[in-house]
């Protein structure tokens, strides 16, 4: 399906995000070398704030504390209302990079490339507004705070009424993916991440001798019969059509060679990609875990933080959004990707509105450079950022109202 965006017009946009280029590396420079954890972003808002307000943009902030909502295009609002969002928060991750924009604060880096995420909406933001008498519709601009951490800055923007006044018809989104040479996109229609919760125990036994088993009640015991039972019945009553994770990373119990330990500590993830499921999940969690309890005469709490929702992308808006950009970036540069058990806070939005996520590539030509998101010597061939530009000032091009 071709766009109905002249020749010229998409030539014009490409000239323009060459011409800012060297500007938005700089606002990412800056923003990696000034990272905050999340909800802690005020310095981020503040920078974010005064770009959009140099260049004429209105917005809020203050939204869920250290958010930002800005409006594009108010006159077009007949025509409907699309957002475009980026997060700010960073990692608690010590950078092992040398570059000469390395973190100036130690133990936070931005790992996840939420820093190219908001230079790449400051970037679209400021060629849509050169563009804004030629927008098909309003856009609104969503810079939110702790994507990383629970409960989601996405689920508190949201609450904020971020999605509201003027009310949004859809929402675009986009990720760094090192595993994507810069200048590729990938995209997935349907069903494409899982949700996400904690699981934490508190094994509680009887403590003693280690040669005099039958006086004990032992918390291993019982953690670890919960472990392989509750991975055992998922496996046999889930979908086999639903994807689903449940894993275990942490299990602590300090006893020694002969001393059975009064409490262990267990902690794991719960992923699926089905919202009924994933509940009935977590009461099959809590009935196991007082079945085995008791069976042990001992108890086990549960504690289940809900995290982020699975991530569904509306077949339509991403194929509509794959089309413009397969026609000005390339068809080759399109790559469709498989489904990820791994979260994102995004999916808050995708279930009040429908929504699409692509992902950037960030790789370099020389792998000898890429690593993954959260590792400390995570970077990006500062390339994408033209790329990421061109997805987001593309994207409200793409809606069809």
């Amino acid at each position: 399906m071709a766009s109905d965006l002249s020749i010229d017009f998409i030539a014009h946009i490409k000239a323009l995000i060459h011409q800012i280029h060297p500007e938005i590396q700089g606002v990412r420079e800056y923003l990696h070398q000034n990272p905050e954890l999340s909800f802690q972003e005020f310095e981020t808002m503040a920078f974010v704030a005064q770009q959009l307000s140099d260049w004429g943009i209105s917005f809020q902030s203050g939204v869920a504390e250290t958010g930002i909502v800005a409006l594009l295009g108010e006159e077009k609002l007949a025509n409907g209302c699309i957002a475009l969002r980026a997060d700010l928060d960073a990692l608690p991750i010590n950078e092992q990079n040398d570059l000469p924009f390395k973190s100036k604060k130690e133990g936070i880096m931005h790992a996840c490339g939420h820093d190219v995420h908001t230079s790449v909406l400051l970037g679209a933001s400021k060629i849509l507004k050169s563009l804004e008498k030629d927008l098909p519709c309003a856009v609104k601009l969503i810079f939110q705070p702790g994507e990383e951490e629970h409960p989601g800055g996405a689920s508190l923007m949201i609450k904020a009424g971020a999605l509201e006044n003027p009310k949004v018809d859809a929402i675009f989104g986009l990720h760094v993916f090192p595993e994507l040479r810069a200048g590729k996109i990938g995209y997935r229609k349907g069903m494409y991440m899982a949700s996400s919760d904690e699981i934490k125990l508190e094994v509680i036994g009887k403590g003693g001798h280690g040669a005099i088993p039958h006086a004990c009640v032992n918390p291993l015991y019982m953690g670890s019969e919960f472990i392989l039972e509750c991975k055992k019945e998922l496996n046999e009553w889930y979908p086999e059509e639903i994807p689903h994770v449940l894993t275990f990373g942490y299990f602590e119990a300090k006893g020694s060679t002969n001393v059975v330990p009064e409490k262990a500590f267990i902690k794991g993830t719960f992923r699926t990609m089905n919202e009924e499921f994933r509940f009935k999940a977590h009461q099959f969690f809590r009935k196991k875990a007082k079945e085995i309890g008791e069976k042990y005469g001992g108890q086990i709490l549960l504690n289940i933080s809900v995290g982020y929702p699975f991530l569904s992308n509306d077949e339509q808006l991403t194929e509509n959004w794959k089309n413009i950009l397969s026609e000005v970036n390339g068809e080759t540069n399109m790559v469709e990707l498989p489904l990820r058990m791994t979260a994102e806070d995004f999916a808050f939005y995708g279930q009040k509105i429908p929504a699409s996520f692509l992902r950037l590539g960030v790789g370099f030509e020389d792998s000898n450079l890429n690593f993954g998101v959260h590792h400390p010597k995570f970077n990006i061939d500062n390339s994408a950022l033209d790329t990421g530009m061109l997805m987001m000032t593309l994207a409200p091009f793409s809606w069809k109202n």
